[in-house]
């Protein structure tokens, strides 16, 4: 499996840098790596294999290559694995007494607030988007998820943009998220046509 980090980390952290909060960042980086640890033990507990993980801004990306042929409920499971490393982290931050334990719970809090919220790429946008899935119309509840994430992020991105300089961190990764999904929107249907491609042929 290969591991690597997404380069828009690097105007992140140059801009924590300035601010002098790097040392916050660094603990949302270990809380990132440990959600997207709950992602690749869930993968491996369903017999998915990862090929690579990227850790992004808000948690991380895994390029499985049986992911969009696999069952619904499966990729539930795999979406809700970050969440639930995450929320055992929340529940040793609040029940053991260590420095920092009030701040590390406050990181776990936002992070899988921010996870769970039902926009894509985020775990909360892959759930909500399974669960709409219909047979047959698996490609339909996939450009309604995508266009609705899409109209949030810049409702978001615009709000945000009327409190720059302060909000120049969230502000980055709603544009970041949106450009996602817009790419994921222009390539919808060739992403649909391989996965037809290789129902057809594990059906044959």
């Amino acid at each position: 499996m290969k591991f690597r980090l997404h380069p828009i980390l690097l105007p992140v952290f140059l801009f924590l840098i300035i601010s002098g909060d790097l040392s916050v960042y660094t603990l949302i980086f270990i809380s990132l790596l440990i959600h997207e640890a709950g992602h690749l033990i869930c993968a491996y507990i369903l017999g998915l294999r990862v090929r690579s993980c990227t850790i992004m801004p808000y948690g991380g990306e895994l390029v499985i290559p049986g992911r969009l042929t696999a069952r619904r409920k499966h990729r539930i499971y795999l979406a809700l694995g970050g969440p639930a490393a995450t929320l055992v982290l929340l529940f040793f931050a609040l029940v053991l007494e260590f420095p920092g334990d009030d701040f590390v719970a406050k990181i776990q809090l936002f992070l899988l607030g921010l996870n769970l919220l039902p926009i894509l790429p985020l775990d909360g946008g892959h759930v909500v988007a399974a669960v709409l899935e219909t047979k047959g119309f698996e490609a339909r509840a996939k450009s309604i998820m995508l266009i609705y994430s899409m109209c949030i992020l810049t409702v978001i991105s615009i709000a945000l943009s009327f409190h720059l300089p302060n909000t120049v961190p969230y502000l980055l990764l709603a544009v970041f998220l949106l450009i996602q999904n817009y790419t994921s929107f222009r390539f919808r249907r060739y992403e649909q046509a391989f996965i037809n491609l290789k129902i057809n042929v594990l059906t044959k």
